[in-house]
């Protein structure tokens, strides 16, 4: 048993750069697509073929982020650190969503600047979403964690 797993991860050794060069040419493809797609839909006007190629176009690198972030992670932490790591990543999110509502309430301020220069009621429109998911941000912010934390 132990000869046939040796020779199963010598194999696997042995596959892994042409695996990994596989995969990435792929996803080079893929986004390649999305390019010429996306440069298609903007000349005809396509509605479809836009959101299909926005969605590659976003999907594909934070797919190949998020895979090469899960190996780096699972094969340097161990057992002990997990706890540490998820306290970091939920510090990480706090800390990001509390700059983002500080960002949407100083951009909500400027459309209400705008709102009274122009008297534009869009921009009157866009500055209380803006407010209001500032607000709804920062308090999910003060909250969820709490939440997270005592389940």
């Amino acid at each position: 048993m132990n000869q046939t797993v040796a020779n199963l991860t010598d194999d696997l050794n042995s596959k892994a750069p042409m695996i990994s060069l596989t995969i990435s040419t792929l996803f080079s493809i893929m986004f390649l697509i999305g390019v010429i797609r996306m440069a298609y839909a903007l000349v005809t006007k396509t509605g479809m073929v836009l959101k299909g190629s926005t969605g590659i176009l976003i999907g594909v690198p934070i797919f190949v982020l998020t895979i090469r972030l899960f190996f780096i992670i699972s094969f340097t932490t161990t057992e002990s650190e997990i706890p540490q790591l998820v306290t970091d990543v939920m510090n990480l999110l706090i800390k990001s969503a509390f700059y983002a509502a500080i960002g949407m309430l100083f951009i909500g301020l400027l459309m209400k600047l705008f709102h009274k220069f122009l008297n534009h009621p869009e921009y009157g429109r866009w500055s209380k979403r803006l407010f209001i998911g500032s607000s709804s941000l920062i308090a999910l912010t003060a909250i969820m964690p709490i939440v997270l934390r005592s389940i």
